[in-house]
């Protein structure tokens, strides 16, 4: 149990170091992925080395060689903090996928026979990280892995056995669904559109409701009557519905609470007119502030949330609110447990 703690405590200090001013979800698979990754590099480089060296491959022990210098290079940026996280895991994906790539050549070009297993391997292994990386949101990363494996599984299929392709080729064909499976999950609005949600308010209740609503706060009599009227079903339902109302709506300012707790009042207001859509104009107007004023308070945003200057400042804030969100969720619903 105590090196248990202790692993998760470490855990915690490097994605504090990593991310020191804001890690969501998101941020915390991408963590992960790049202790894992790391480790799985720094795991099978000597092997290669060992393989290489008894093989007597030099070219292969002279690639591996600068992709090792490379990778140590890369490393050293991303934990001194010389680049922001999110550049850093989407460049040690890359340099794993390259380095699978060229592996796959040289075995083809140079190879023997049986070195068709190891390509269909680094191939299997280059979409299992063409989908992590769309996992995490890398989806630039990702739709330049798809593209890239194309002429891959193209040049290995040319030099492949057709009774190894009966059953190599289910494995690349589900290896594209996966990926444009993870592609759709990722989508909000088209996994949340037209959803037919179960427990909806039917129009009578509707019609209760807005009657309740409307109500004075000395018509408490009149309340009671118009609930007596409906059936206990009914009842419950609005009752129900109104509880997770409240609910849903606490738990969204705690988690908007969450995603601005280093902002001020004035950024914070910037954000959620950001949030509803509102032009740089429009919000000039609104707060009665100078172009520039905002555009510096849209800076100082940025550096707190811990964003790169690419990053669209909406959709990150709509990320952040909606990872904070089910945080919250998480967190009562375990306290519930």
């Amino acid at each position: 149990m105590k090196a248990k703690n202790k692993l998760w405590e470490w855990c915690l200090r490097l994605e504090h170091h990593l991310c020191p001013d804001f890690c969501g979800v998101v941020d915390r698979r991408r963590v992960i992925a790049f202790v894992l990754l790391s480790l799985i590099e720094i795991l099978i480089i000597p092997y290669h080395f060992i393989l290489f060296y008894i093989m007597d491959a030099w070219i292969g022990f002279s690639y591996n060689v600068a992709h090792t210098i490379v990778l140590a290079l890369l490393l050293y940026l991303v934990l001194a903090r010389k680049v922001v996280f999110k550049n850093g895991i989407s460049m040690l994906y890359i340099l794993v996928f390259v380095k699978l790539a060229v592996d796959c050549m040289l075995c083809l070009r140079y190879g023997a026979k049986q070195d068709n297993l190891s390509v269909m391997s680094n191939i299997f292994i280059m979409f299992i990280l063409a989908i992590t990386a769309q996992s995490q949101l890398l989806n630039k990363i990702s739709i330049g892995f798809t593209i890239a494996l194309l002429p891959v599984v193209a040049v290995a299929i040319s030099h492949t056995q057709f009774y190894v392709l009966l059953f190599s080729g289910k494995a690349i064909l589900v290896g594209f669904l996966m990926i444009f499976y993870v592609w759709l999950y990722n989508m909000d609005h088209v996994i949340t559109k037209k959803l037919r949600q179960p427990n909806q308010l039917r129009e009578e209740e509707k019609k209760a409701l807005n009657m309740l609503a409307d109500l004075k706060e000395n018509e408490k009599d009149m309340a009671v009557n118009l609930m007596s009227r409906l059936r206990p079903e009914q009842q419950q339902n609005i009752l129900k519905r109104a509880a997770e109302q409240l609910k849903s709506s606490e738990q969204s300012k705690k988690a908007w609470d969450l995603v601005c707790i280093d902002l001020t009042n004035s950024e914070r207001q910037i954000c959620q007119m950001v949030l509803e859509g509102k032009s740089l104009k429009e919000i000039c107007i609104e707060l009665n502030k100078s172009e520039s004023n905002i555009t510096s308070q849209r800076s100082h945003i940025r550096k707190k949330l811990n964003m790169d200057r690419k990053d669209d400042l909406k959709r990150e804030l709509e990320k952040r609110f909606y990872e904070a969100r089910y945080n919250v969720e998480s967190s009562c619903n375990n306290k519930k447990g």
